[in-house]
């Protein structure tokens, strides 16, 4: 309701019970670290196979510290954090190049996306944290790209920032391709557009997602862009 405060605490005794094995909350808003039992984020060790089902307990994201501000930019049009956690669960956050994003992947990817986003802007680095308290034999699969309707591949022949925007020029994704790196985004079926920021060159260029196919990100298809200068580096 308007004008009525909800502390962290009733919200994390609330998710604690409801009746699901499972329960993973995610929440962007600002010192949302407060909702978590430590100040700060740790990795923990993989699961050791696929078996979700056998898992129970609880995960929760922030956006940031309990001290810290969730920042939006005008570029993305969203926040930091928003935008790299969706960004990961469309396929950036696949490390490991099997099609399935777990947790860990995307808790991975959103901390050190988000922390690179921010450190030059003028409230500092923002830095999310995972609380991921499980139990079980399994990991959590957020997403499997094996069955997305239409996908986007930047291939060996593509090394550097690939940003990815959808048919309404949106920025849906941002990759980090590594020579020899195969990575792959689950968009929407229409005429989107790719930005490939090399070491010497950036290349851009519209690209034609079917639905139902997969479609190469193909760099001689591409044509140079003029590099912009640098305007505000301390604003978001």
């Amino acid at each position: 309701m308007d004008g009525q405060e909800y502390s962290y605490l009733d919200l994390r005794q609330q998710i604690q019970t409801l009746g699901a094995d499972v329960r993973v909350a995610i929440v962007d808003s600002c010192s949302s670290g407060a909702l978590t039992r430590s100040k700060g984020g740790g990795r923990r060790p993989a699961f050791l196979t696929d078996q979700t089902a056998s898992m129970e307990r609880h995960a929760v994201l922030t956006s940031d510290s309990a001290s810290e501000a969730a920042q939006e930019s005008d570029r993305l049009g969203a926040s930091f954090f928003t935008h790299h956690l969706v960004s990961g669960l469309r396929g950036a956050a696949d490390s490991s190049g099997d099609g399935l994003l777990t947790l860990e992947e995307a808790c991975q990817h959103a901390f050190i996306a988000t922390l690179a986003s921010t450190e030059r802007t003028q409230f500092g680095p923002q830095h999310p944290i995972c609380d991921i308290n499980l139990n079980g034999s399994g990991q959590l699969m957020l997403t499997d790209l094996r069955q997305t309707n239409s996908r986007l591949i930047a291939g060996q022949d593509v090394s550097g920032a690939v940003f990815v925007r959808d048919v309404n020029r949106g920025l849906v994704a941002e990759l980090r391709n590594a020579p020899g790196q195969v990575s792959t985004v689950g968009l929407s079926a229409g005429t989107g557009r790719v930005t490939v920021e090399g070491e010497g060159e950036v290349l851009g260029g519209e690209v034609e997602v079917a639905a139902g196919t997969t479609t190469r990100v193909n760099p001689a298809a591409l044509r140079r862009i003029r590099r912009q200068p640098p305007c505000c580096p301390t604003t978001p």
